[in-house]
């Protein structure tokens, strides 16, 4: 009875080891996109944009004037939304400058009360802002919240609050 035992164990070692190899070449995979991911965010290397990717306001427009709260919904094409820190080709998330800030294109963008993060994946945001003319523009930024190069940007638009 042990020897049937000792055996029905073997065998079943030996059956699962062609899965325990598919396991190590993934590992593998994994671990160099890791390192890939370290070396980028590290050396700040900026990710590629793609293709007819654009960023855009598609219910505000230059020069309109609105009350505060203001509903600001960001628009997206040629591209896919991910949460910040999630790596998936083609996607980001969206970076709303207020009043313009000087940003660094080759840095991840701060965090300020200039410029807001939806690293959560938000496609729009209420903003109060004072009475007066505030100008505003996106940025979709990678998955460390780089800006992509070329930078996904819109136009910057001038709105008067009253």
């Amino acid at each position: 009875m042990m020897k049937s035992r000792t055996l029905a164990l073997s065998l079943l070692v030996f059956a699962s080891l062609p899965a325990i190899a598919a396991d190590k070449v993934d590992y593998k995979s994994m671990a160099k996109q890791q390192a890939g991911n370290y070396a980028a965010e590290k050396l700040n290397l900026p990710t590629a944009a793609p293709a007819g990717a654009k960023v855009y306001f598609p219910t505000l427009k230059d020069g309109d004037t609105v009350s505060s709260p203001v509903t600001v919904v960001f628009g997206l094409a040629a591209m896919g939304i991910a949460p910040a820190g999630t790596q998936v080709e083609g996607t980001g998330h969206h970076h709303l400058l207020i009043d313009g800030p000087t940003i660094d294109y080759t840095m991840p963008l701060p965090m300020t009360d200039q410029i807001k993060h939806f690293g959560k994946g938000q496609t729009e945001t209420t903003l109060t802002l004072t009475p007066g003319k505030h100008t505003l523009q996106l940025v979709f930024g990678d998955w460390k919240h780089q800006p992509f190069n070329p930078s996904i940007q819109s136009d910057k638009i001038t709105i008067t609050v009253k």
